[in-house]
């Protein structure tokens, strides 16, 4: 199945998943299972940060009972050879949905990148042509500030002229973000699944803000969690996410969904309502 069956119907509701860093597939599986009704599909990344996980194909196919699994392919970690045998394993299980993104680099130059994001994503696009494949081809975008509208919106618009059927963005943190965002991508025809990340604590806030490209978390929100409680942290980042649902409220026209990188059941329900609204 694709997802691609559901994004013409409705407005979608995907979360994120890392896979174990270990063989305990079946404990990661036990956390999900409480998303079974709530959520659309569940973007299952692949190795992120450069830090060794299991494979994506294998845990999205661990998964494919609950939700609709989203694998991320990189280009960081395999040469073509090997993306293209994956991609054809992945075929014969029956997964459908596909976000090809670049990767985070890895350390002590041990990335391999032997081809980009724009050749994956029209690797893709061959097997579908070649083997019937089916994918369902995504791909990423960062969320452009007021000086690199323009750089943003070309990257996208070559991805879908390529190929590319859906966006899932970096995090949006305000509705001028997102208005941003939807001024990049106005004249460019693919679905826009639009990221919102929880904050879960502030060091790895700061950690995220610092060191992961396209994450640009504001100084007024990292600031509200800084001193925060145990009580207070998980009501602040409640409170946060209702306040930027309702602020995007007139913009759901203009996009096919939300994507929240976090398990969190209380924030995914709240989602799911506000989509159904």
């Amino acid at each position: 199945m694709s997802i691609a069956s559901l994004i013409a119907k409705k407005k979608l509701l995907t979360i994120e998943f890392n896979p174990p860093k270990n063989t305990d597939i079946q404990k990661h599986i036990l956390k999900l299972e409480p998303f079974k009704n709530i959520v659309d599909a569940i973007n299952v990344t692949d190795s992120p940060m450069a830090k060794p996980r299991m494979n994506s194909i294998v845990s999205a196919n661990f998964i494919k009972d609950i939700s609709e699994p989203i694998f991320n392919l990189t280009c960081r970690d395999k040469n073509k050879i090997a993306i293209q045998s994956d991609l054809l394993a992945a075929s014969a299980l029956g997964l459908k949905n596909i976000l090809a993104i670049t990767g985070d680099p890895a350390k002590d130059n041990d990335s391999v990148y032997k081809i980009n994001v724009f050749e994956l994503i029209k690797l893709i696009k061959n097997l579908n042509e070649q083997f019937n494949t089916g994918f369902f081809i995504g791909c990423a975008s960062d969320i452009p500030k007021t000086n690199n509208i323009s750089s943003i919106e070309s990257r996208l618009k070559r991805k879908s002229e390529i190929g590319a059927e859906f966006v899932i963005t970096q995090p949006i943190f305000s509705k001028n973000d997102l208005e941003r965002f939807l001024e990049a991508s106005n004249n460019i025809k693919i679905h826009k699944i639009i990221g919102i990340m929880p904050i879960v604590s502030y060091q790895s806030a700061l950690y995220l803000n610092n060191n992961v490209k396209g994450i640009n978390i504001p100084k007024f929100i990292l600031s509200k969690f800084e001193n925060a409680s145990i009580e207070d942290f998980k009501l602040i980042t409640f409170e946060l996410h209702n306040k930027l649902l309702n602020d995007i409220k007139n913009l759901l026209p203009y996009i096919d969904g939300l994507h929240i990188m976090k398990l969190d059941y209380e924030i995914a329900q709240l989602t799911k309502k506000f989509l159904e609204v």
